[in-house]
């Protein structure tokens, strides 16, 4: 059976991002050196030994968990999971 690590989960955090069109960065940095999120991003959240898959929601970087929190297997396969059904929605709007 394969490892899952921080990194894996990380590519298929990105994966996500780019199916939704989202910034792959949680936050990027305004002019005057400040900071401010990156509504609708997608982030892995990582506590007390576990991970799980959460979406900013917000300007000021809340976030909203969309997972249960994990070993890295259980949360790289619900990102699949979720991944698989937006790519299933995106083809029967578009037809295919």
């Amino acid at each position: 059976m394969a490892r899952y690590t921080k990194k894996h989960l990380k590519v298929r955090i990105d994966r996500l991002n780019d199916l939704f069109g989202q910034s792959r960065e949680a936050w990027t940095e305004q002019p005057d050196g400040t900071f401010k999120s990156n509504a609708g991003t997608f982030v892995l959240d990582c506590a007390y030994g576990g991970y799980r898959l959460s979406r900013i929601c917000n300007d000021g970087g809340g976030e909203r968990d969309l997972t249960p929190r994990g070993t890295a297997r259980e949360t790289y396969d619900c990102c699949a999971a979720f991944e698989a059904g937006a790519i299933a929605w995106r083809d029967s709007v578009e037809g295919k």
